[in-house]
């Protein structure tokens, strides 16, 4: 019995908060004090992405005309949202992060990241389901997140598993999900590097994951596997991007 009550959407609906109001000002906790050097940050990054990296971008065509989505890239480097936001151009002023606590419990790394992002902590493992639903909270705002399904670095380039959590938002709040490649990255900062190296790097926007096959699911089967199954296509989709290399 307590078996089939998991299995079904009401469930975790209920876990995620989603049918109760939201908060009136949800967003007013990313109105950080370090917000006004944003825009030197910004201006900084661009020289780094034309001449550093010579940052080049594909399929910015792909993203959704309106948000909210859920962007989905690879994760290899600590650069990795600077740059997707980067590719992103103005559509980034709308784009939330969830930074996991690995990066946001350092103070420096904390500091510098509220500057460059409206950015969320989310704990992947002692309890992930606060961040998600203060993700969940971005999305009924009309904002979107960006989310690094495979939860932590790949430290050889090969993706991870995806995590069903990104499924779970996307479904439950009928977003579309964009999968990201960014190829170059690891070799430019990988892990334990101090600074990041000169080099090529590309940002590639495939086309946005739609819910419209997996609702109907949703309500019919057992959900958590609808999650599964969203994430899953969601890494085959980044995979394709990736063989292009």
């Amino acid at each position: 019995m307590a078996e089939d009550r998991i299995a079904t959407s009401d469930y975790w609906r209920r876990l995620l908060r989603l049918d109760e109001d939201g908060e009136e000002d949800a967003l007013g906790k990313f109105r950080y004090p370090h917000r006004f050097l944003r825009p030197l940050f910004r201006v900084f990054f661009f020289f780094l992405c034309r001449f550093y990296f010579r940052l080049k971008v594909k399929g910015r065509e792909n993203l959704p005309k309106k948000h909210p989505y859920i962007v989905a890239p690879n994760h290899c480097s600590a650069m990795d949202y600077p740059l997707v936001a980067f590719a992103m151009g103005p559509a980034s002023r709308d784009l939330y992060v969830l930074a996991t606590k690995f990066f946001y419990d350092f103070p420096l790394a904390r500091f510098f990241m509220k500057i460059a992002a409206n950015v969320q902590r989310i704990d992947i493992v002692d309890d992930f389901l606060p961040g998600l639903r203060v993700a969940a909270k971005i999305l009924r705002k009309g904002k979107s997140i960006y989310i690094n399904p495979e939860g932590t670095r790949s430290e050889s380039g090969n993706l991870l598993p995806f995590r069903p959590g990104v499924g779970m938002l996307a479904a439950e709040l009928n977003v579309p999900v964009v999968p990201v490649y960014i190829h170059g990255a690891l070799e430019a900062l990988p892990a334990g590097a101090p600074f990041p190296r000169p080099g090529n790097i590309e940002v590639n926007f495939g086309k946005p994951l739609l819910m419209d096959d997996y609702l109907p699911k949703l309500r019919s089967g057992n959900a958590y596997y609808v999650y599964r199954e969203i994430s899953e296509e969601l890494k085959n989709r980044v995979q394709q991007l990736k063989n292009n290399y």
